[in-house]
């Protein structure tokens, strides 16, 4: 499946150059076309007609251009099929009220914070997408409640975790629309709760509509540091037992993260949350009781006793 994705990004950057191209080249013959062809008409009006050519061309290169991307959509839908098998009607979404999870062979009560650290690169963000069911995972990569992974449908496993990817997407629409993606549920009290969890309760208050203000596409509108406050927010919301979150404070500075952590450490303790963090930062990974390192070879352990060491055979990518 890695394969075929690195294989479509690089048929679709060729097919967006092309395209780039291909528009560029009509709308500078055009324009010349036009004032040629206005030419006798004198030059303000050949200069309008010149214009009116190019903004046409240009008015038209985004139906053009999804229709170019529709071929993409299709290809990433053949992946996820390939990848996600059909559901059937035996399969129910069932989560244990506090499940616990063994990662590689690791037994992780309920409750446990764990820490997969390593260098970039080692595999840790393609663990936690296989453990979700984003990726195909081999038999023995992880249970929960005594289940392989293989053998639990992907909705049930997404329900036993509220995720914060590294890149997470944020619609465009309002600060309440996007929390309200991890739990529809939640109330403003719950809102203004997680926003304060992760210290961002006073910026969203200071915004003119507070939980209504538009945040944009992508949340425009807010900092790098921001929007991951907020994906990690929504994360908060998801009424699972345990947090899988991936590099929740990269990017933020020291004081900022600081606030970050200590209220995370404050929060696990008040909802007996579990926590599989993938982390560079020392202050995050300090929350964690156990570590699991992420290595491309084998090497010694010398940091802590409770630290477990696993060598990757297939994963590849941080």
């Amino acid at each position: 499946c890695s394969l075929r994705l690195a294989e479509a990004q690089r048929a679709q950057a060729g097919v967006a150059g092309w395209f780039d191209l291909a528009q560029a080249t009509a709308l500078g013959v055009a324009g010349v076309a036009a004032l040629l062809l206005a030419a006798p008409a004198g030059g303000p009006l050949a200069a309008l007609c010149a214009l009116a050519a190019v903004m046409t061309i240009d008015g038209a290169s985004p139906v053009l251009r999804s229709l170019a991307q529709r071929s993409a959509v299709r290809e990433a839908g053949a992946r996820l099929d390939d990848m996600l098998p059909a559901p059937t009607e035996e399969e129910e979404v069932v989560v244990h009220a506090a499940p616990s999870i063994a990662l590689l062979g690791v037994q992780l009560p309920a409750g446990t914070r764990v820490a997969l650290v390593g260098a970039s690169g080692t595999g840790k963000t393609t663990l936690v997408e296989s453990l979700l069911g984003l990726r195909a995972a081999e038999p023995g990569t992880a249970r929960i409640a005594e289940r392989d992974i293989t053998a639990i449908p992907p909705p049930t496993r997404r329900a036993t975790f509220g995720w914060a990817p590294q890149d997470a997407a944020l619609l465009a629409g309002t600060v309440r629309d996007t929390l309200s993606l991890g739990n529809t549920q939640a109330g403003d009290a719950a809102l203004w709760d997680v926003l304060a969890d992760v210290a961002l309760d006073e910026v969203v208050a200071a915004m003119p509509d507070g939980l209504d203000s538009w945040i944009g596409e992508h949340g425009v509108r807010l900092s790098g540091g921001e929007r991951r406050r907020l994906a990690l927010a929504r994360a908060y919301l998801v009424p699972a037992p345990w947090l899988l979150l991936d590099e929740p404070t990269e990017g933020l500075d020291a004081v900022t993260e600081r606030r970050v952590a200590g209220r995370l450490s404050a929060r696990l303790a008040r909802t007996g949350q579990g926590l599989v963090l993938v982390s560079h930062r020392p202050a995050m990974v300090a929350l964690c009781d156990r570590r699991l390192s992420v290595a491309p070879d084998p090497a010694p352990i010398a940091a802590q006793p409770t630290d477990i060491a696993w060598q990757p055979r297939r994963y590849s990518r941080d």
